[in-house]
């Protein structure tokens, strides 16, 4: 477990402000945020690359703020991996265990675990110069797991790597942490990358943690306007909350009224995800629904993304099996929001 209590950093004229999160044992992380956010300056913190100059860092209860890099026992992937140029793989593999005073027999002997769970037993006397993208990523990955950490950092570790590729290691790197139960942490700016990979998520942005918790949580949860837009909400409007019940809220904006089972009352932001949105022809039992113009139809293969002009855009996102059975762009729909999808944002 990593626990991160008000850390503060600084770093040029960066300041990491009062970051407190907590990773549970055998979790995968994702840092989210923006260029610029803070997220490798905070795993560089964390595995003692940087001084805090503030807060705490605790993993498996142990304080290790003042410890240097290598008696964290952190397992730390780069985001250019900076495998070693002058060192064949293998002796890249070894180093941790290598400069912590393990002999080389004994060293060749550890690392053979990683060298079959990584699948690079072909790769051990070439030259990084000669490994393409996704092999040194799998070195690096390799060197990081040989000291058999109990804290692994992976820093935009498939950033490098074509869509392609991206997508089977995002698959292999969740299958190995797993497989190893090691608490990871993984930074990005992919949202489809961290939902492939994450059972928790944090968004900092200039500095600041924004919110952390489950991915679905952030999804449809967010905190306010910034966090929704990063997760792609993109249906976010202003309008008043006024309460109707104990479980419902009425949302009245731009000329039009739903309900929430959010609660709120006066000015407020509320969002919806575009793909909770339904779409109904015009005409049909529309409960808690718009009736909007479609002037866009985009086909994305597995899904289609439709945008509609109700006085406010609107953006819906769904299969073709729960669309009706025609969409004509010009026509009018009843675009319905689904109470429980509607979030009032803080």
């Amino acid at each position: 477990m990593l626990q991160v209590e008000k850390l503060e950093t600084v770093a040029g004229d960066f300041h990491l402000r009062g970051v407190s999160l907590m990773a549970p044992s055998g979790s995968y992380g994702v840092l989210l945020g923006p260029p610029g956010s803070g997220k490798s300056v905070l795993v560089e913190t964390i595995c003692g690359l940087r001084k805090a100059t503030a807060g705490r860092i605790l993993i498996e209860d142990t304080d290790v703020t003042g410890y240097e890099p290598r008696e964290r026992l952190v397992g730390y992937v780069p985001q250019d991996y900076v495998l070693f140029p002058t060192k064949k793989v293998v002796d890249n593999v070894i180093f941790g265990l290598r400069s912590r005073g393990m002999g080389q027999k004994e060293a060749l002997r550890q690392i053979e675990w990683v060298v079959d769970l990584l699948h690079i037993g072909s790769l051990l006397c070439r030259w990084p110069a000669t490994l393409s993208g996704g092999e040194q990523q799998r070195v690096a990955l390799a060197r990081a797991l040989a000291i058999k950490p109990r804290l692994l950092l992976l820093d935009e570790p498939v950033s490098a790597l074509d869509e392609g590729l991206r997508e089977r290691v995002c698959r292999d790197l969740r299958k190995f942490q797993r497989e190893l139960g090691i608490t990871t942490i993984h930074i990005s700016h992919n949202l489809e990358e961290a939902l492939a990979v994450s059972d928790w998520a944090a968004i900092l942005n200039l500095g600041e943690l924004l919110q952390y918790g489950p991915m679905h949580e952030l999804l449809h949860h967010p905190r306010n306007e910034t966090i929704a837009q990063f997760m792609r909400a993109e249906n976010i409007f202003s309008g008043t909350a006024e309460p109707l019940s104990e479980k419902h809220t009425v949302l009245k904006f731009s000329g039009h009224q739903i309900r929430t089972t959010d609660k709120g009352e006066g000015e407020v932001k509320f969002m919806v995800r575009p793909e909770l949105l339904q779409v109904l022809p015009k005409g049909g039992q529309a409960d808690n629904g718009i009736e909007a113009r479609l002037t866009d139809v985009a086909d994305r293969g597995i899904y289609q993304r439709l945008e509609f002009d109700a006085g406010i855009p609107i953006v819906a996102i769904a299969s073709a099996q729960g669309q009706p059975k025609k969409l004509i762009v010009g026509e009018k729909y009843n675009v319905v929001f689904p109470p429980d999808a509607v979030h009032i944002l803080e």
